[in-house]
């Protein structure tokens, strides 16, 4: 399995912990999970065309970047606790839109520090980001809203979503940490 597959690992964990949040109409899932790879495909296109040196040392970045945003979840499941009224407003989970953004920040180190593999093309490298990513993503929310369904109480209190999805991108920053 290639490195590039590994970097939508983000993307599935980041969309099974805001799922359960998430409308569930096709019209808003289809396009969600298309910025992941949207996000990704360009942020590797960004980090190859920086030519930058980026030092080895510094790869720990993408993982602190995903626990910050892992934190920032753990912060809104409290503060959306004790503002219920918020819980059923579905204008107040804006935020999950930025999260394909924010994750495609591993996608620019990437191509900065590997950049296009030897005789590979960019375009289907950077396709090859965009696939992984979408793809990872849809399949996250799928999972992400069948857990919704099988256990009632992340329907009924989004704290309790907000809270599973910064326990996950939690565990996503480690993951992304062990893998690299």
């Amino acid at each position: 399995m290639g490195s590039w597959l590994l970097l939508g690992t983000d993307s599935l964990i980041a969309c099974i912990a805001v799922g359960p949040i998430m409308s569930r109409r096709l019209s808003v899932l289809v396009p969600f999970a298309l910025l992941f790879g949207v996000g990704d495909g360009l942020g590797y296109l960004l980090g190859c065309a920086l030519h930058w040196s980026f030092p080895d040392n510094l790869s720990f970045l993408a993982p602190v970047v995903v626990a910050v945003i892992g934190v920032y979840w753990i912060a809104v499941a409290i503060v959306s606790r004790k503002a219920a009224a918020a819980e059923e407003n579905p204008k107040a989970h804006w935020g999950v839109w930025v999260l394909p953004w924010l994750l495609s920040l591993d996608n620019i180190t990437y191509g900065t520090v590997d950049g296009v593999s030897h005789g590979a093309s960019i375009g289907l490298s950077a396709f090859e980001q965009f696939a992984s990513s979408a793809i990872q993503a849809g399949i996250g929310l799928a999972i992400g809203i069948g857990i919704a369904y099988a256990i009632p109480a992340v329907r009924r209190h989004m704290w309790v979503a907000n809270g599973v999805a910064g326990g996950a991108m939690l565990v996503a920053a480690g993951v992304l940490y062990v893998v690299g």
